[in-house]
């Protein structure tokens, strides 16, 4: 039976790649009405209702590309829809270029009979939006014609070019607080592109020459979503002035940094980015963030909404994020600690609790190290009161550490640079429900560490460490 089913996937697994791999040859072939006579230029010439296109086609020296051997997909706006063309595009030569090839593809794309949506890259690295009865906002007739290098649709609009995101926002007149912020956030970082490479350190990164080459980059593009890339889609909130100035203030108290790429205006923008296309007609109530936070939806706030290349924009007067959202509860797990006091042997655990429920935690037993310690980081820990919680399981089937024993957490204090005792925890053995630790507020902004530590003694099954997770409870207005 194995067999059987080892070979039925792999027969599978080859039509699929063999169907995936069709080259345009093979697409021509099985199509029908084919008029093998012709090119697409050819084709185009012979259209007295698509002349203005053609016109244009021609002009730009796409006439050129359209005969030759590749196989394209043209959609030609008919003379009626480029009556009333921007003359901005028409007289400007780079523009004109940049519209006729927004109306091409490389390779063949029959109409889609499945009614499914196809985004496909068009050749001035835009992307187009093709179903079986729309290009973009165009309608199109018929089913194409196809000719020995591609086929030709008409349609009822021109699809001039769109700004992507990043263009639209920097261009647009609204939210100049907004943009301005996003724009200049800024890091520099090693041109990797440019740097000699004389080596490799012992995790396989690259170690640079002396003085290698060095850029500025935007840290929205690296650490939220980079809104110049064509290939992606987005849904983009941007607030007018006092939207984001009453967002940022709110945040302003819990994220004191005076890094412009920490501080509570990043806390805000960070979550104005989200996966995929939301239309005004589709935006449900809540959306959730790149991030992970619930971005709160009130269609009465939005001011006007831009179709970009690369997804859409809202302009919303307000975007009121809840503070719980902003300021979630977290989690320290136990099995992903930062580095260790020293060199012992760490079990990752997976156990099942008194109710059936599976949980991974971490283990040090019989180390025969004196006050060993695991480190834990949070990363940009927000100033605001927690209640804290652990939960710590021994004695469980496998467990060698059946006797109750002790541990600490001690929390790093930057004032003294060094760790101050917050809890000592006795663990008995069986214990599923959390234990309260007490409350604790961090002293600053920033990077937050831990360190979970053994009793001070090498004995076995005294100096044993477990845990599962500390919880961190945000108590809020």
């Amino acid at each position: 039976m194995t067999r059987k089913y080892i070979i039925y996937v792999a027969l599978l697994s080859i039509s699929t790649v063999l169907y995936s791999c069709k080259d345009n040859l093979e697409l021509h072939n099985e199509l029908t009405n084919v008029d093998n006579s012709l090119d697409l230029a050819q084709k185009l010439d012979a259209q007295a209702s698509l002349s203005i296109f053609n016109g244009y086609v021609k002009t730009t020296g796409y006439d050129k590309v359209l005969a030759g051997a590749q196989n394209y997909t043209v959609w030609a706006p008919t003379n009626q829809a480029l009556a009333n063309l921007d003359a901005a595009i028409v007289s400007d030569p780079v523009k004109l270029k940049d519209f006729v090839a927004n109306h091409i593809a490389l390779s063949t794309y029959p109409l889609n009979k499945e009614g499914d949506t196809t985004r496909l890259k068009l050749l001035n690295n835009k992307f187009g939006v093709f179903t079986s009865t729309k290009f973009e906002e165009g309608s199109v007739a018929g089913a194409g014609q196809f000719v020995k290098n591609g086929v030709l649709y008409t349609v009822d609009q021109a699809v001039p070019t769109k700004q992507n995101i990043w263009d639209y926002m920097l261009s647009s007149t609204d939210g100049a607080l907004q943009k301005n912020y996003i724009n200049n956030l800024s890091v520099t970082v090693i041109d990797t592109a440019n740097a000699i490479v004389i080596g490799y350190n012992a995790l396989g990164n690259p170690i640079f020459a002396p003085n290698p080459p060095m850029i500025s980059r935007n840290t929205y593009w690296v650490n939220v979503a980079d809104l110049r890339d064509e290939s992606q889609q987005y849904t983009y909130f941007i607030l007018q002035d006092a939207a984001f100035t009453a967002e940022s203030s709110k945040l302003a108290a819990y994220y004191p940094s005076v890094d412009p790429n920490l501080n509570a205006s990043f806390f805000m923008v960070k979550d104005l980015t989200i996966k995929g296309v939301y239309p005004i007609e589709k935006l449900p109530d809540t959306l959730i963030s790149l991030k992970g936070v619930k971005v709160p939806i009130n269609k009465a706030n939005i001011i006007r909404s831009y179709r970009a290349s690369n997804g859409m924009v809202h302009v919303v007067n307000a975007l009121p994020f809840r503070l719980k959202d902003k300021i979630p509860e977290f989690k320290i797990e136990g099995e992903k600690p930062q580095f260790i006091s020293a060199a012992r042997t760490l079990l990752y655990r997976t156990k099942l609790d008194n109710l059936g429920k599976t949980f991974n935690d971490i283990e040090v037993y019989d180390h025969k190290y004196a006050e060993f310690g695991v480190f834990y980081v949070k990363a940009n820990l927000p100033v605001v009161k927690y209640k804290v919680y652990a939960r710590a399981i021994s004695g469980l089937p496998g467990d060698p550490q059946v006797a109750a024993f002790t541990q600490r957490y001690f929390f790093f204090n930057p004032a003294t640079v060094s760790y101050t005792l917050f809890y000592t925890h006795l663990v008995n053995p069986l214990t599923y429900n959390e234990t309260y630790l007490g409350e604790y507020t961090p002293a600053q902004f920033g990077n937050f560490q831990v360190r979970l530590t053994a009793a001070n003694s090498t004995s076995v099954n005294v100096s044993t460490l477990i845990l599962d997770y500390l919880r961190f409870e945000p108590v809020l207005p």
